[in-house]
């Protein structure tokens, strides 16, 4: 579990939640006891995957696949620069990623409509493959198709969108305000979370290799990019993410990345499925960029002893000394 020591004020405005709101038909109606299964003797009750918790199965499930796709794809979208934030009820993304999401929500609307469409177009099949496949029970599918509209009316696209704000802005110590807080808390260590399990399923895929292709690299950058995105969660994600990204600047941009490379590459992706180490190695970073701040522009301070009714003579001009740039402590890569 990851545990932030920090406690940090969230700008909830800097966060959008989405959720793809889409209602898609079951592909089942409710059985009618007296219609569908009068004088049924109790062994000769229709097959579990016919009828189950008191529906009944009209068409395959996989007639309504293309609809259910489009909802993994938004996911997919978002999840490429979010993560899934439970305490919010959806995939928390940046402004950016929302403004980019919604250029492309009608292109994920039309493939719904285009999904919806196939399978209206196919229903007389899909009805008729499901009664072929349960011959005795025929009837009572037969019985109880749904029209067209009525399976329009069941399938719908939709978006659901906020940002989040505290309940009671005028008094910040309720207790509703503490519970908005309590779960905003959240956002960082589900958000460490996400990162740590992206990078340990591609450290599964490269680990113990001595080549990687260009497309896995990508993947890395795509994460150290999404760790950046978020660093306004916590004050030590930009100099880590930083850090990360100055690393695989020196990895080749075209061709198979030779044995060096990659085990340079693996530690990048070790780096981010260890988030405490990752947030310690970037407070560490930033603590040594303040301070080579302070030694370059803090000169020392030149001392005139106090004299009565004395001329004193001008100060002979000094040379300043500039303290020597602490070594960077940073990321330590390791091979």
């Amino acid at each position: 579990m990851i545990n932030p020591t920090t406690h940090q004020t969230l700008p909830s405005n800097h966060l959008v939640i989405i959720n793809s709101n889409l209602q898609v038909w079951s592909g089942t109606v409710k059985v009618q006891r007296e219609q569908d299964l009068p004088d049924v003797d109790q062994d000769k009750l229709p097959p579990k995957t016919l009828v189950s918790d008191g529906r009944k199965v009209l068409i395959d499930s996989k007639e309504l696949a293309g609809m259910e796709s489009v909802r993994k794809a938004i996911e997919r979208f978002l999840k490429e620069e979010g993560f899934s934030f439970r305490g919010a009820g959806g995939i928390a993304v940046t402004h950016e990623k929302y403004e980019e999401f919604m250029a492309k929500a009608p292109e994920f609307e039309q493939n719904f409509k285009d999904a919806l469409d196939t399978l209206i177009e196919r229903l007389p099949e899909a009805y008729q493959a499901q009664e072929d496949k349960y011959p005795d029970w025929a009837f009572m599918l037969a019985q109880s198709r749904p029209t067209d509209t009525q399976i329009r009316n069941r399938c719908k696209f939709g978006l659901g969108i906020f940002q989040l704000a505290p309940p009671d802005p005028k008094n910040p110590g309720s207790a509703g305000n503490a519970y908005y807080q309590d779960m905003l808390d959240q956002a960082l260590p589900e958000m460490l979370k996400s990162i740590s399990a992206a990078a340990d399923k591609q450290l599964e895929k490269v680990r113990g290799k001595s080549r990687m292709l260009q497309s896995q690299l990508d993947n890395v950058r795509g994460l150290v990019k999404k760790l950046k995105a978020f660093a306004f969660l916590n004050d030590d994600i930009a100099p880590a993410a930083d850090a990360l990204a100055a690393v695989l600047t020196k990895l080749p941009l075209q061709g198979t990345l030779n044995m060096a490379n990659t085990l340079l590459c693996v530690t990048v992706l070790e780096q981010l499925a260890n988030p405490h180490q990752l947030l310690a190695n970037g407070k560490a970073a930033l603590e040594d960029h303040l301070q080579q701040e302070d030694d370059l522009f803090v000169q020392p301070e030149l001392s005139i002893p106090a004299t009565d009714d004395v001329t004193v003579a001008e100060p002979v001009p000094t040379t300043p000394v500039v303290s020597a740039p602490a070594r960077r402590r940073g990321l330590t890569m390791t091979m």
